[in-house]
């Protein structure tokens, strides 16, 4: 796994987790955070509680087994379809029990979270190499 990108994915989310729960929302509920968002595509989180997540329905079995009590689900979205979901990290505490960026480095899911940044990576460089063309036209 890539411990800087993790550690930075970590610090993100326990940001999110800080800034939802000085908001007084009840965090344990579930809630979404759009982490960037441009024109064409968006990059998230939903931090989903585990009754939530197993109702989900086709969830693939594959998923199902690495579901705890928290669950933060990486969500890529271009032109308002989504088309991508990775459950980037699983803890076995409450949302509003997660106190460190460590605790969640230790629920990520690897492959899940390589995933989700290999797809976000092929967006931006389809989405830098379609204005690099563009631009070459206008001049």
């Amino acid at each position: 796994m890539d411990k800087g990108y993790a550690a930075t994915i970590a610090s993100d989310i326990m940001q999110m987790l800080e800034t939802t729960k000085a908001s007084g929302l009840e965090m344990n509920s579930g809630f979404q955070n759009d982490a960037f968002k441009s024109e064409t595509f968006m990059f998230g989180y939903i931090f989903y509680p585990r009754e939530i997540l197993m109702n989900v329905p086709n969830l693939p079995q594959s998923v199902r087994k690495k579901i705890k009590k928290s669950n933060i689900l990486g969500t890529v979205d271009v032109e308002g379809k989504k088309v991508g979901i990775h459950l980037v990290c699983s803890l076995p505490v409450p949302f509003d029990e997660i106190s460190s960026a460590e605790q969640i480095i230790e629920g990520i899911n690897e492959k899940e979270l390589m995933d989700f940044k290999e797809q976000i990576a092929k967006i931006l460089h389809k989405d830098l190499a379609g204005n690099i063309e563009e631009k070459k036209k206008k001049n």
